[in-house]
């Protein structure tokens, strides 16, 4: 029911999003989206791009795991994880429902529940710090263009501050022994409230050791990985790497137009507004940031994409970094579940 709640919602939002962009930017051209992802080049780049991030992502999981684990994990398994993450990701408000799934498949692929949270978490904190990075020196390049509009200046500050206080938070809690066993006392509270239950009640105990352990795992990836600076050098590059392929998305769509001649400097200022917009866009309330997502880089572009073009190169950027991505890792996220159960 909430898988079909969930598709009405992005049909409805994007038939909206539709003709907000048919009747208010020129209307869409869609021989250009078809020959977007058939037959223009940068239709194929963007792809490549794409395939490029996800293959940074795949990376930073299968290194983590193998200097902090003895599990062996193949770079499939890892593949899997990230994929997973990406699709779940894509349906969920905020982009808050793939960190859950990736730590049950990384709990159901050999690694123990603090371990499992610890990769996850650490992979959103280097992932995100490489993001804002990008943020903030495209914050610096875009003024000229982002001062242009009030609006588009106002957002750009407000998602940057955000996006920075909401890492340096997840930063000092992992940092801090003080809040680690703040965190252990509130989940064994909850525990302890199944003394209600007679059925419940006798397994208390093993549940609060087994919270005391998984805490103990939690801690110890942790302070493996924060000992290891190589290994995060690494990881924080590749994600670099991951985030810049995926700002390209933005480029591919707005160049299929051919609108910049001085193709450097036009990378430059996309990627600039781009990682800009992603950390105002990043904290949408709706599954896939659904409506805020067009809404947002319509309203950044267009103080830099002709007006006839903008409704096109959006739905073109859109189906480039939401659609397609959705319905690869959907298929790919099915399969995973199907080999599980004809294995079971």
């Amino acid at each position: 029911m909430k898988r079909i709640l969930i598709i009405l919602f992005l049909s409805v939002v994007s038939a909206i999003t539709l003709y907000f962009l048919s009747t208010f930017s020129g209307g869409i051209e869609w021989s250009k989206v078809f020959n977007f992802f058939f037959v223009n080049v940068w239709g194929w780049i963007g792809i490549a791009s794409l395939m490029i991030s996800w293959l940074m992502d795949t990376l930073i999981t299968y290194i983590m795991i193998l200097k902090i684990t003895n599990v062996k994990f193949s770079f499939l398994k890892s593949f899997n994880m990230s994929v997973i993450g990406i699709f779940f990701n894509k349906i969920s408000p905020a982009s808050t429902g793939g960190s859950v799934f990736q730590i049950a498949y990384l709990r159901n692929n050999g690694l123990n529940l603090g371990t499992s949270i610890s990769v996850t978490e650490l992979r959103y904190i280097i992932k995100q710090s490489a993001m804002v990075f990008l943020a903030a020196f495209g914050f610096i390049d875009a003024i000229p263009i982002i001062s242009r509009n009030e609006i588009v200046f106002i957002l750009s500050l407000t998602g940057f501050v955000i996006s920075v206080g909401g890492i340096l938070i997840l930063v000092l809690a992992n940092m801090s022994a003080k809040s680690r066993n703040y965190m252990i006392k509130t989940v064994k509270w909850f525990i302890n409230l199944l003394r209600f239950s007679k059925r419940l009640s006798p397994k208390i105990p093993d549940l609060n050791l087994k919270v005391e352990m998984e805490f103990r795992n939690y801690t110890e990836s942790l302070r493996l990985i924060s000992k290891n600076w190589k290994m995060v050098t690494v990881i924080f590059i590749l994600a670099l790497i991951s985030a810049i392929a995926h700002l390209f998305l933005a480029f591919a769509a707005v160049q299929s137009f051919g609108i910049f001649e001085n193709i450097p400097r036009g990378i430059v200022d996309v990627l600039s507004l781009q990682a800009i917009a992603t950390m105002v866009i990043f904290f949408s309330p709706t599954p896939g940031s659904s409506g805020l997502a067009e809404s947002g880089f319509f309203l950044f572009f267009s103080t830099l994409i002709p007006p006839k073009f903008l409704g096109t190169v959006t739905l073109e950027w859109r189906i480039l970094s939401y659609f397609l991505p959705l319905l690869i890792s959907g298929i790919i996220f099915l399969f995973i579940s199907l080999s599980r159960m004809v294995k079971r």
